[in-house]
């Protein structure tokens, strides 16, 4: 067989297969495309603006609302609900005011103490101090902060150093990461997908290209 009818059945073969990978691209599995249309994120970051000082306030009532996303944070109440089963990853943070403050504040959960956010300083000294709390809740669980006595925490207008935020990771199975979690487990896990190639591609492309590349075969042979 010579050297050009070699390069000609090469790159008909290459025609081929690209127009039969061409004729339908790669398509997501349908675990993946059910994430993506899960529904509408729940996210939300309030702060408080002013100084909690040395009374016990239980929950903190966030005077502004950054973002709440879901509207699962009640500005009323200070407090959050969760619109759907899932876990769910909180956090707190609060400028220590200057002096003596013994400072403890509660992530509550339907009324119970859940994760404890300790910090002292003192004299002069102050410090942001940031707590996190990664929970898997039922719809209907209610989160809030609260405030012990003793504790001292202060911001301005603009600085937002007294913050509450919330932000669900997965639900209903789905991970918002790509991946799934068991009711069972601690936390979901991202995936790194897989991908399949479609069945549904266009037979005629399959049988022209078979036929054209038996005739070329019968060609070179001769």
């Amino acid at each position: 067989m010579s050297s050009t009818k070699v390069l000609v059945f090469v790159c008909v073969t290459g025609l081929c297969v690209t127009r039969l990978v061409g004729a339908n691209p790669f398509e997501l599995m349908p675990r993946q495309t059910a994430a993506k249309q899960q529904g509408a994120a729940v996210l939300f970051y309030v702060a408080y603006q002013g100084s909690l000082r040395d009374i016990q306030i239980d929950p903190i009532i966030f005077n502004q609302v950054v973002v709440n996303q879901g509207s699962a944070y009640d500005n009323d109440t200070g407090v959050f609900t969760a619109p759907v089963s899932g876990i769910y990853q909180f956090v707190f943070a609060a400028q220590l005011c200057r002096g003596d403050h013994n400072n403890v504040w509660y992530f509550m959960i339907n009324g119970n103490r859940r994760t404890a956010c300790h910090a002292q300083v003192s004299g002069g000294d102050t410090t942001l101090n940031t707590c996190y709390c990664l929970e898997e809740l039922k719809k209907g669980d209610q989160v809030w902060v609260r405030q012990i006595v003793g504790s001292c925490a202060w911001a301005s207008t603009t600085s937002k150093t007294i913050t509450f935020s919330g932000v669900l990771l997965s639900s209903e199975g789905v991970s918002t990461l790509g991946g799934k979690y068991d009711s069972g487990s601690s936390c979901p896990l991202p995936s790194l997908g897989r991908v399949m190639v479609s069945s549904s591609i266009d037979p005629r492309a399959s049988l022209s290209c078979v036929a054209v590349t038996l005739l070329l075969c019968c060609l070179l042979l001769d």
